[in-house]
């Protein structure tokens, strides 16, 4: 057979077209089995889960956080059981009827009526109460088989044991909110999960947060359940171990709420660990009722603010516990003769102004030594100048101030140390020597916090050996038990100043408790080291203050208090101090029996002069 020209062409044009064709599907074939390893080899795990998801849907059950305890093991926090009712619609053939559902909403005092319409039109399991008493529990439990679909389900809920005096220390738990999330680095959160707020809570939140569990669902392509599928128990958090005693901190808040003001800190290191023993800043909250709105919004408008941590967040003048550096600078700088003496009239002439002593007819004739005990102001307005503002600004820093202790808790504040550059930035005007002297004893743009004041008689008792202060000495895996968090003392910077400086800054402390301003921490079995402090406060009442360290020869613990707008230190924070270390040492106090002894005496001397003296008029100036 042949083949005509045309019809040759045509043949080879039909084949060039079915080649084409050819190559397209097989392009097309290439191509969809390129996608098709992509999908299933490449993406293959992820649309895995993808599709497990879409077909399980999952009801997360809270974990239990971590318990905490005080250092004598003494249980601070632990979790309670808080009942919530849900509406399980996914095996009901029919909605609950208006029986079922008014006979719920007696028990539980609330319309829930929409709720139960929301979850069955939806599928979805919904919460319909949560904080249930006991009662309201059972009374559901009763009437299960009126109540299809209607179960009770534990939820854990934080209880804190001397909530108002630790609640500075250990802070409090709430929910996340959507915007929070936004703006954290951690994706196993989710909305509505509970973290720590402040506090330890915060602090340890990741050790303290347990890892939930939950009911998964099998839904069907509308998204409604069809049956339970998997249960994963949730898992308590770990448990944390503090150094602070519950004990000290109950007597430490006491002492400060009956204090002349009721406002303050208080707070106690371990010398030779920087361990927090107590903590305390007064007025505290009750973190067990600030969930409640009614009481939060109280809290809010309490003028004596509650919610502010003064320990580490409050400025004040040190007043005159300065002049324990004052006095350190003198000996190292100066090579000062504490033997000086000088006369204190209570007042000392600068120029054409005069600066107050702290008691306006003198102290008489002083040395470095009573000048400290008695609390001279004269003779540091003196030795300040001798030394000039930058070397005590030099000693401030090298005592720690103007810097955080790094204390875990979350808002501590540095405070501030003035200096003639900073003067001239601010003001526009030269640092003149009466701003030396006022410095000199702990007045002026000087702020310090209560921490800070408590490392730095810790620091001072161990000869300039400190340490950063520190709350959580352990942290226990709650499955297996075993430690997984052991706190190292971290020494700060060792304060280096001679033995002979040393010697007689301890000596001059014990004079004031010996003879002078701290004399009410004198104890018959106790060898104590004090200094108290008066703060001028132009907004107010003046701030008291006292440190101490104790036993004086060898040195366990620091206390810092401050009492604010308390008056004069000597008389109001170093009765606090007493507290806190009999507590500690466990010292019987006579002195109190034998002031009751006084105050009876002197009422029986009364009523005596005054059955002598009745037709008399008498004007007694105490």
């Amino acid at each position: 057979m042949s083949w005509s020209n045309e019809n040759r062409n045509e043949y080879l044009s039909f084949k060039e077209k079915h080649k084409n064709i050819f190559l397209l599907l097989l392009l097309v074939f290439f191509l969809l089995s390129v996608k098709l390893f992509y999908l299933q080899i490449i993406k293959g795990n992820y649309y895995k889960t993808v599709s497990e998801h879409q077909r399980l849907s999952t009801t997360h059950e809270r974990a239990f956080r971590g318990l905490i305890y005080d250092r004598n093991d003494n249980l601070i926090v632990d979790n309670i059981t808080n009942y919530v009712a849900l509406f399980y619609p996914f095996e009901q053939q029919y909605m609950p009827s208006e029986e079922s559902v008014a006979k719920l909403s007696e028990i539980l005092q609330k319309d829930i009526k929409k709720s139960i319409e929301t979850g069955w039109r939806y599928g979805r399991v919904v919460k319909l109460a949560e904080n249930l008493t006991v009662n309201e529990a059972f009374k559901i439990q009763e009437n299960k088989l009126f109540l299809p679909g209607i179960t009770v389900v534990k939820e854990p809920k934080r209880r804190y044991y001397d909530a108002v005096e630790n609640a500075h220390v250990i802070g409090y738990v709430n929910e996340l909110r959507a915007e929070e999330l936004e703006d954290m680095d951690n994706t196993d959160l989710r909305v509505g999960d509970i973290i720590g707020r402040c506090g330890i809570e915060q602090s340890f939140d990741k050790y303290l947060r347990g890892k939930d569990g939950g009911l998964s669902f099998e839904v069907t392509a509308k998204g409604r359940h069809k049956k339970m599928f998997n249960y994963d128990a949730p898992t308590i958090g770990n448990t944390v171990y503090l150094t602070i005693d519950t004990n000290l901190q109950k007597v430490a808040y006491k002492a400060l709420a009956e204090s002349s003001s009721g406002k303050g800190a208080a707070i106690v290191l371990d010398v030779n660990t920087g361990a927090v023993r107590a903590f305390v800043s007064c007025p505290g909250y009750d973190v067990n009722k600030i969930s409640y709105i009614k009481e939060y919004r109280k809290y809010l408008k309490d003028k004596k603010l509650p919610f502010f941590n003064r320990c580490i967040q409050a400025l004040y003048p040190p007043g005159s516990i300065f002049k324990i550096i004052t006095f350190a600078a003198a000996l190292e700088e100066l090579k000062y003769n504490y033997h000086i003496v000088e006369n204190c009239t209570g007042l000392f002439e600068l120029g054409d102004r005069f600066y107050s002593c702290s008691s306006k007819k003198g102290h008489g004739k002083v040395d470095l030594i009573s000048a400290m005990a008695y609390s001279c102001n004269v003779y540091f307005y003196k030795i300040g100048l001798a030394l000039g503002v930058r070397v005590i600004d030099e000693y401030a820093k090298k005592f720690y101030l103007g810097e955080k202790t790094g204390i875990e808790i979350s808002s501590e504040k540095s405070g501030f140390v003035p200096t003639p550059d900073w003067k001239k930035a601010k003001t526009k005007m030269s640092w003149l020597k009466g701003d030396t002297a006022i410095l000199s004893i702990g007045q002026g743009a000087l702020w310090v916090t209560p921490l800070q004041m408590a490392n730095l008689i810790s620091a001072v008792a161990k000869n300039g050996i400190s340490y950063r202060p520190y709350f959580v000495e352990k942290i226990r895996d709650s499955v297996t038990n075993k430690i997984i968090y052991l706190h190292e003392p971290a020494p700060n910077e060792k304060i280096e100043l001679s033995n002979h400086t040393w010697q007689q800054l301890h000596k001059s402390l014990e004079a004031a408790v010996e003879y002078g301003t701290a004399k009410r921490t004198k104890f018959d079995n106790l060898k104590v080291a004090a200094k108290t402090g008066t703060a001028e406060n132009p907004q107010g009442d003046d701030h008291a203050w006292a440190v101490a360290y104790a036993p004086a020869d060898n040195p366990q613990i620091a206390v810092a208090v401050i009492v604010e707008n308390g008056g004069f230190g000597g008389s109001v924070s170093v009765p606090v101090v007493r507290e806190i270390l009999k507590q500690y040492f466990h010292i019987i106090d006579p002195v109190i029996e034998e002031d009751e002894k006084d105050k009876n005496n002197i009422k029986n001397n009364k009523k005596t002069k005054n059955n002598k003296k009745k037709n008399k008029k008498q004007n007694v100036k105490h």
